[in-house]
């Protein structure tokens, strides 16, 4: 409960007043639970992000902000597996390794990303390459990992464990203005 209402204060204010912060409220995120037998994949284009010059960077989102093509899908996914009604956020708190907003330029680069991911009451460290990049004065933020469902306990009926992956597949894409 503490890191959640950290996350809260680091997105209310800009995660630091003396610090120079990137920030957007419509990063996207993708995840892809497909299997050969479904294929399931949902959309989610509004979330919270912002980034310190120091390389701290937190992220919010409504869990019921993830649009399926399929409704049905989508209301099994917040009623029986996500549970968002009892869980309806998931965040993560943490911190670009090596970050120097100097160094950001036109050119993609790489760096080590390492933090809490918190979804479905549980949270996860998370290790993973975020790439960056500057578009104006904009900065591009892209990213890839993979989550466990048992590993935040998101249970998979039995019957279903053929078309819903164990290993989702995330993406995420963010464009940071200054604030």
């Amino acid at each position: 409960m503490r890191k959640y209402f950290f996350v809260i204060f680091l997105i209310c204010s800009g995660l630091c007043t003396a610090q120079q912060t990137y920030r957007t409220e419509a990063a996207e995120i993708i995840f892809d639970a497909s299997t050969p037998l479904e294929d399931i994949y949902a959309v989610n284009e509004k979330v919270n992000m912002v980034l310190s010059e120091n390389g701290d960077m937190a992220s919010l989102l409504l869990v019921k902000e993830f649009n399926f093509k399929k409704k049905l899908m989508q209301e099994h996914f917040n009623e029986n597996y996500i549970e968002s009604d009892k869980y309806p956020k998931a965040y993560f708190v943490g911190k670009i390794a090596s970050f120097d907003p100097e160094q950001i330029t036109e050119d993609p680069k790489p760096f080590e990303l390492s933090g809490d991911l918190t979804m479905h009451g549980v949270t996860r460290p998370i290790t993973t390459t975020v790439t960056l990049n500057r578009d104006g004065d904009s900065i591009v933020v892209e990213t890839a990992f993979v989550v466990r469902t048992e590993d935040h306990k998101i249970k998979v009926p039995r019957l279903l464990f053929k078309k819903i992956a164990q290993e989702i597949q995330v993406q995420v894409t963010a464009r940071l203005n200054r604030s």
